[in-house]
């Protein structure tokens, strides 16, 4: 990596509090996250990580009129928390009926982990808990450089994915369409 890339990267580990105690370092992370406003939802044992799914509420707003979804997944292993998080971004439409995925950010090095598996299997969860029978979004040019990756990620989760072949230059190259049947 140039002086660059170690500069300007946003990823990175963090060394674990008391060396190779990955069971301290999940209970602490914990408190961590759940003392942020977070809400714990699991963890879950993947391929030698530890990992922390949590959702965040905003305090002066009842969970049932909460409008933003923000989870994300905390990645612990015996070299340490894998920096930045993964996390999905998705809305509440107005009347409570659908919701629109906005982004899963998952660095580069942490990707095909399953890391994105667990964030769309949680919010597609967190649909059907609340009687919401779709979930739609867009896919964005800056994913044109793994556009059959995308794809297949979201056809493994339910979803239709139509692309725009003639969206040469936009923003948005393709639709995504999630309905519970």
């Amino acid at each position: 990596m140039n002086i660059f890339e170690q500069i300007f990267s946003r990823s990175k580990i963090v060394p674990l509090k008391r060396k190779s105690d990955i069971e301290f370092e999940r209970k602490y992370q914990s408190e961590m996250i759940t003392s942020k406003g977070f809400e714990l939802m699991s963890t879950i044992q993947k391929e030698g990580a530890n990992l922390i799914l949590y959702r965040h509420f905003y305090d002066e707003t009842p969970k049932e009129e909460e409008t933003t979804i923000f989870l994300g997944v905390r990645v612990i292993t015996k070299k340490g928390i894998l920096y930045p998080d993964p996390v999905l971004k998705a809305f509440f439409n107005d009347d409570f009926t659908s919701i629109s995925l906005a982004d899963i950010e998952i660095e580069e090095y942490l990707s095909n982990h399953g890391y994105g598996s667990i964030l769309l299997s949680s919010l597609i969860e967190i649909a059907k808990q609340r009687n919401i029978n779709s979930i739609t979004g867009w896919i964005s040019s800056v994913d044109s450089g793994h556009i059959d990756r995308l794809v297949h990620f979201y056809k493994k989760h339910n979803f239709d994915v139509i692309l725009d072949k003639n969206s040469i230059g936009s923003l948005k190259i393709g639709d995504l369409k999630w309905k519970n049947i």
